[in-house]
């Protein structure tokens, strides 16, 4: 009997949902803007990223003409630079800036010469070309070091005693999930907002539409309709995460990571690892939205107060994000922390333990079980139903 009523509901309010056009946009057009926004954001990250590196322009004051010549051979575009480097670089007329001394009045004098590069650290658009600068008159420095040291019949290898090497042992696959940074969030996202619409229909919906009362005559639990509801919720979120992991996975193959010298390739396991996990949070987003619509007096408030969820997945994030080496093992059994390892690995495409999966469910029940014996304990209230 309790699942012939619970079916009931079920088909019940899934039917309702899939006819109100407005709820059916309202969770299916989101995830389409977030993955369009992203992959214009990160193609045109690459775009801007390759025009950089083939073109990069270098304001000069001074003369060297052998460091200039050396520069404008690495392709290097030089360019003469204001009266004033230092002011124009504050009030922004140029990027950055190389201050050049003047060049030795004695021929063959090796007195040291300075370079100053001068920049704004805060603009965001200056730290590749300055690296790549910087990065050159290293070069050039330890270049002519060496010479003035084999003029003197020494080996140049005296200036550096100690050969520093660096070997990066991360995979193309692993250096992508430099840029795949912020791809959990947008993902718990999706999960966590998917059913917004549907559930404020089902809940303060009806209760604007003064057809919460007729339902409660029938004779069925509070807590028997609030499931039914909870699954119809949950169902139409997963079909929303489905769309969303769909078009992520169809931005990944396209977008040219090859051109950052990255690799990212999601395999159809890990994205099935990915929907696993998300179906705990789309459990716990129905039920919160639920028992917060039940409160509300219209469907505009009540997208209102659920409109306060979308912070629950952005806390954890923007801890992950400041505290990169703050993982540790129980963060597996709060919801919404660690999944945003669990998930960045499974785009890395590195394997995850089983145990958690059990313990993202196990996590998820009593908040969800919770939040459904609340709302279905309000719902028979007169408050609620007569407002």
């Amino acid at each position: 009997m309790f699942f012939k009523q619970l079916n009931a509901v079920w088909n019940k309010e899934l039917r309702d949902a899939l006819r109100d056009k407005r709820a059916m946009k309202v969770a299916f057009l989101p995830p389409i803007y977030m993955v369009v926004f992203f992959a214009l954001g990160i193609g045109l990250a690459i775009h801007f990223q390759n025009n950089e590196e083939q073109d990069t322009q270098l304001h000069v004051a001074g003369q060297d003409a052998a460091l200039t010549a050396w520069l404008t051979e690495k392709n290097i575009h030089l360019k003469p630079s204001p009266d004033d480097p230092y002011a124009a670089v504050e009030q922004g007329e140029v990027d950055y800036v190389l201050v050049l001394e003047r060049e030795e009045a004695t021929p063959g004098s090796k007195e040291p010469r300075s370079a100053t590069l001068v920049y704004n650290a805060s603009n965001q658009r200056v730290h590749g070309p300055v690296g790549q600068v910087r990065q050159l008159l290293y070069q050039y420095s330890s270049m002519e070091a060496g010479i003035n040291i084999l003029a003197r019949g020494l080996s140049p290898k005296l200036i550096n005693p100690i050969r520093v090497r660096e070997a990066n042992v991360a995979s193309e696959q692993q250096m992508g999930g430099l840029i795949l940074g912020g791809v959990p969030l947008l993902l718990l996202m999706c999960a966590m907002m998917g059913s917004v619409g549907f559930s404020a229909d089902m809940t303060a919906g009806e209760r604007e539409r003064q057809s919460l009362e007729p339902l409660l005559i029938n004779p069925v639990p509070s807590l028997t309709l609030m499931l039914g509801k909870w699954l119809a919720a949950v169902a139409l979120t997963l079909a929303v995460v489905l769309l969303c992991l769909l078009l992520m996975s169809i931005a990944l193959y396209f977008l040219p990571f090859d051109k950052m010298g990255l690799r990212v390739s999601v395999s159809a396991g890990a994205m099935l690892g990915i929907f696993v996990s998300l179906i705990p949070i789309a459990a716990i987003a129905a039920s919160l939205q639920l028992l917060l619509g039940i409160f509300s007096r219209s469907f505009k408030d009540a997208q209102t107060y659920m409109s306060i969820l979308i912070v629950l997945p952005m806390v954890p994030f923007f801890l992950v994000i400041t505290n990169p080496g703050i993982y540790q093992p129980w963060h597996l059994w709060v919801p919404m922390l660690g999944h945003q390892t669990v998930l960045r690995e499974l785009l890395l495409g590195q394997g995850v333990t089983p145990i958690a999966f059990v313990a993202f469910i196990l996590s998820a029940l009593p908040v969800t079980l919770l939040g459904l014996w609340l709302a279905a304990k309000q719902m028979r209230r007169a408050k609620v139903i007569y407002g």
